[in-house]
């Protein structure tokens, strides 16, 4: 006969009940205005949202300004009823939007130090 392992005191049924029920929060919206009145937001990265990242950046085949234009386009929120950005709609931002946008992901990426 074999027996089953487990922790003192610690049912196996009990052991995984609170995961289903933690409550991470929701993640964090960055309204950049990007013209005058039209704003594009940008929400903290999730983990999923983080892998895909880092595939971007680690595709060598890609430039940097387009890697970027991808991320812009996997952290995008779009409002009520709205689209989600695309890399064609990506490409039509100017250089100050752009720049508007880095200070953005500088903020939700943790890269703004």
């Amino acid at each position: 006969p074999s027996s089953k392992m487990t922790r003192p005191g610690v049912e196996e049924e009990n052991f995984f009940e609170g995961v289903d029920s933690f409550d991470f929060g929701e993640p964090e919206v960055i309204p950049v205005e990007i013209s005058t009145g039209n704003f594009l937001y940008l929400k903290e990265p999730c983990a999923e949202d983080l892998i895909q990242i880092s595939l971007i950046n680690d595709d060598e085949s890609i430039t940097e300004i387009e890697a970027t234009l991808k991320t812009i386009c996997v952290l995008h929120k779009p409002t009520e009823g709205g689209k989600k950005l695309t890399v064609k709609d990506a490409k039509k931002l100017t250089a100050r939007q752009l720049k508007k946008i880095g200070g953005a992901l500088g903020t939700l990426l943790g890269t703004d130090e």
